[in-house]
This record gives C-alpha cells, structure tokens and sequence, in this order.
C-alpha cells in the first residue's frame, strides 16, 4: 500500500485548511440560525402547521372530509388547534371542533337577515318571560300549599 501526497508543501496544506475552515465556518453559521429559529415558538407553529396542512392536503381521505364539512375546514381546523401556542388539549380539541363548525355556521349566519334575528330574539325573550312567570305562579302555589299544609297539622294536634 503507498501513500500518496496531497500536498507539495506546508503552504498548499495550511491553504486547504483555511479553505475548509472557511467552509466550516459558513456551515456553522447557518446551522446556527436554524437553531435559533427553531427557539422561537411561532415558527415552530408556523412549521408545524404547514407540515399537517401538506400531510393532510395530499390524503384523499382528508380531502373528501375537508369537502364534506365545508370548504377547508378541516385544514382551518388543524390551523386553529395547532395554531396556539399555549393552552391544554382540552382548549385545542375546542378550538379544532370550531376550525370545523366555522365555515358552515358562517354560511348559515349569512343567509339570515337581521328582521329574522329581530324577530327570532322577540320569540326568545317572550318564552323565557313566559318561563320566568310560571315558575313564579308554581313557586307561589308551593309556598301556598305548604302554608295549608302547617295549618291543618295544627288544628290536628
């Protein structure tokens, strides 16, 4: 086995290790900011996201359900439960239940018009002061029925 030079002499060695340290250092560099990148949370969330959203875009079976429960709402789903940085799994669940329900309660909000809400609020507010009234009259013929009630155990005794 012979051993070849790479080098003639020291000066073409000391050059190839600036050259490659140069090349290191340019590296380091980069790897560093991706480092710092990654500390900060919006753009783990914004990475994190993206990366669902192209997963989940590129599934037929998410495609058809994205179709199903409105236009990209599952995508807008995935967004709002990813998309906050702090909170439990409770407010995510919550939060991707609403990215779910958003599109379709929009279309609904916007097919209705305001006399409809007008009136519909009217009818609400007729029923619970209907509500409230015989809850007053049971609570009176309650309070009246044990007041006979006391009455008549003591002419008993």
């Amino acid at each position: 086995m012979t051993k070849t030079d790479r080098f003639k002499d020291l000066s073409d060695f000391h050059a190839e290790k600036l050259r490659l340290d140069a090349i290191r250092d340019v590296h380091a560099d980069r790897l560093e900011s991706h480092f710092n990148a990654l500390k900060e949370g919006k753009f783990r969330s914004t990475l994190l996201k993206n990366s669902v959203n192209e997963a989940l875009g590129s599934f037929a079976p998410g495609k058809i359900l994205g179709s199903i429960l409105g236009g990209g709402g599952l995508g807008s789903a995935i967004s709002m439960a990813t998309g906050t940085a702090k909170g439990g799994l409770m407010k995510r669940a919550g939060l991707f239940a609403l990215g779910l329900a958003a599109p379709k309660l929009l279309k609904k909000v916007e097919s209705i018009s305001l006399p409809d809400i007008g009136q519909e609020l009217g009818v609400s507010w007729r029923r619970l002061k209907e509500h409230m009234q015989e809850r007053r009259e049971e609570r009176h013929l309650r309070k009246v029925k044990e007041e006979l009630e006391d009455q008549s155990e003591n002419v008993q005794l």
